[in-house]
């Protein structure tokens, strides 16, 4: 008795990319079926039988593309898209999950990262914005505090390109700014300064120039970063300038009338009895005849000068023109910035020390904010603010009464009008 051979289904391999398969058959009646088989649910084999050849194929192919898409629920939509294209679309949208849509993302990314046409690093834009400032008049001084905080920031930065500057970049900059000391974080002033500095730069790094092929970049990533406002500012420095008392300005210019033959003196005289700021002494040093005019007893401060480019006279006190008439040599000796240094640090004084006790003691004495604001240069909110009241009257009378003893080459108190009249009345 012959074997029966043994009856075999033919399935799709197992290793198929999908492994969807359509297979033809006849029943038992004779009609003809299609089976789609091939793929798994909960880990059981499946397989769907169809009366019509299309149907079948349609539902073979939308179940390979469910499975090429690992589970993905799918829509038949005509795209112009490439195969490539949606998958890296579907990637986005996996990446970037229910917080942000797709459109936001790219409306970001072209906001702060689209190049302009031409790309420039942040190290040659600084070169070209320096330079522009140059040409614009900006005061050397003022040219180097700009270079200073731009080429930090550049250090921190890493010298990126300009329009992929970030504000977290600029950020994290003034955060980590700290004090001279190197420890505690800057003041709430530097960080404005800063601050404003940086936000001046990205600001003409946005503005069109043929000349220069700006833009560099579409946005300022500065403008959102914070300013800490007037009062915080004056909360943290206090409202109280540091001044010199009376009687160790005494001191100070009995050692500089006898220190290198005194050309400490007319510097010192101008910082202290006329409250001329040191940026302004060192323009005007060169024009002693002109300017300085001890019979009209004026000071003149032209605007291209002055700090604040407005023309202004001070008025010189009776004993900043005997100082001026003992030592009449130039305003400002050879090496001054070495001298003035190996002083202050000598007399421990800061840096506006002397124009602060010029201003605080001319209002103790004269009691007038307006006239100490004409001389000063300042506002009357400023001098009210921080200079009424620092110093009694009687201080202000021994300030303006330091003078010249050119017998003994030292400073002095000259007696005040009241004690010279009474020592009349006694003889």
């Amino acid at each position: 008795m012959s074997r029966k051979a043994k009856r075999t289904r033919t399935v799709a391999s197992k290793t198929a990319s999908t492994g969807i398969t359509i297979v033809s058959k006849v029943d038992a009646q004779g009609y003809v079926f299609h089976l789609v088989q091939g793929w798994q649910e909960n880990g059981k084999w499946q397989r769907k039988r169809f009366k019509d050849r299309k149907k079948a194929e349609t539902f073979a192919a939308e179940l390979r593309v469910q499975l090429e898409n690992q589970g993905r629920a799918q829509r038949m939509v005509l795209s112009p898209l490439s195969d490539d294209q949606h998958e890296e679309a579907l990637a986005a949208f996996d990446r970037l999950g229910s917080t942000y849509t797709l459109t936001d993302a790219v409306t970001f990314f072209l906001r702060h990262h689209r190049p302009p046409e031409f790309t420039i690093r942040l190290g040659d834009a600084i070169t070209l914005y320096i330079d522009d400032k140059e040409h614009d008049g900006l005061r050397p001084r003022s040219l180097k505090a700009i270079a200073s905080v731009l080429s930090q920031f550049l250090t921190a930065a890493d010298n990126p390109w300009v329009h992929e500057s970030t504000a977290g970049q600029v950020e994290a900059f003034l955060r980590g700014l700290r004090a001279r000391n190197g420890t505690d974080r800057a003041t709430k002033k530097t960080w404005n300064n800063y601050r404003n500095e940086l936000n001046a730069f990205f600001s003409w790094c946005v503005i069109p120039d043929k000349p220069s092929n700006r833009p560099f970049s579409f946005e300022n990533p500065v403008s959102g970063i914070r300013v800490f406002a007037a009062r915080q500012v004056r909360e943290q420095q206090g409202d109280t300038p540091i001044t010199t008392n009376p009687e160790k300005v005494l001191r100070l210019f009995s050692v500089l009338s006898r220190w290198r033959q005194g050309v400490m003196i007319p510097p010192f005289a101008m910082l202290y009895f006329s409250g001329i700021r040191p940026e302004e002494l060192k323009r005007m040093a060169s024009r002693r005849s002109a300017l300085v005019n001890l019979k009209t007893s004026t000071i003149t401060v032209p605007a291209n000068v002055s700090k604040t480019r407005h023309d202004r006279q001070v008025s010189i006190a009776p004993n900043l023109a005997e100082w001026l008439e003992a030592f009449p040599g130039s305003l400002l000796p050879k090496n001054y910035d070495r001298l003035a240094k190996m002083v202050r640090k000598h007399f421990e004084l800061t840096h506006d020390e002397p124009r602060h006790s010029f201003i605080s003691y001319h209002v103790a004495l004269h009691r007038s904010i307006g006239d100490a604001a004409l001389q000063a240069g300042n506002s009357e909110s400023i001098v009210k603010r921080h200079y009424l009241n620092v110093h009694p009257r009687e201080d202000g009378e021994k300030f303006f009464r330091i003078g010249h003893d050119r017998v003994r080459r030292r400073a002095m108190f000259r007696q005040s009008r009241g004690q010279t009249e009474a020592s009349l009345r006694v003889i």
